[in-house]
Formats: C-alpha cells, structure tokens, sequence
C-alpha cells in the first residue's frame, strides 16, 4: 500500500489535512454516517469530550466546538503504526484554549478505524484532567480537599 502522508492509511492522512485545514465539509465527508467517536472527559465541562455517534453529532459536537475553543500552535506525529483497518499514531500538540487563555502542551495517542475509505471509529487518548484544567483555566479541577 501507498500513501502520502505521515501515516500508511490515505483515509487517516486525508482527514489530518482536513483538520489542519478545519475543513469541516471535508472532514465530514471522510467520517462513516455512524461513526463512533470517543473524547474521555465530562461534556459538561469540555463541551467536544464525551462518545458521539453520527457525522452530524460530531460536526455540531466535536468539530464545531472545538475549532471555536481552540487555537493549533503545533501538531508533530511521532509515530503511526497501521494493521488491519485500525491505525494508531502517536504525536505531540500545543493549543492555546480561548476560554482560559492558556497552552495545553500534551502528548496522544489516537487510534482510528478505517473502511471504505471513512473513518469508523476514533478515540484519543491524553490527559483528559489536564486538558480540562486548561479549557477552564481552573488548575485545581478535579482535586479534591484532604
């Protein structure tokens, strides 16, 4: 298979350069109609977090949120690792959060599942709390009082 892009799956490589793009039609169009998407953390405090199903779901409550919140500073794919339809990549980002005005600096791991040339399936992992703690500018989010 070929491909060109950071990581062996045309379908990963061409919504990377739509997100980078925020090109949410395009996004859309590469996201399979019942998608399952999963964001660890409280919707109710970062409004993109939480597992959606659906493009039109995740276009009103992920991508639309999020692009509004946060500002990309830096995007760096450290590792892609691909088999079988899952593809897993490992990276690094800093984005600044309008709300609080701060950086979050974060590693990730995001595992997608392809077919049909859409993505299925996508969750991330990184620090949900972090994350959280630098959407809301609040750095005790989530301690809790000895």
């Amino acid at each position: 298979m070929t491909s060109t892009g950071p990581t062996a799956d045309h379908t990963v490589n061409a919504f990377f350069a739509a997100f980078a793009a925020r090109d949410l039609d395009r996004l859309i169009e590469l996201i399979a109609e019942d998608a399952t998407w999963n964001i660890p953390g409280d919707p109710a405090i970062v409004p993109w977090a939480g597992i959606r199903h659906g493009r039109e779901t995740l276009r009103a409550g992920f991508f639309t949120p999020l692009f509004e919140a946060a500002e990309p500073l830096a995007f760096e794919i450290l590792h892609t690792s691909a088999a079988d339809g899952t593809v897993f990549v490992n990276g690094h980002f800093t984005y600044r959060f309008h709300p609080s005005g701060q950086l979050l600096d974060d590693e990730f791991v995001m595992r997608f599942t392809v077919a049909g040339g859409r993505v299925t399936s996508y969750r991330i992992f990184e620090d949900s709390l972090d994350l959280a703690r630098v959407y809301t500018g609040d750095p005790t989010l989530g301690w809790v009082a000895a």
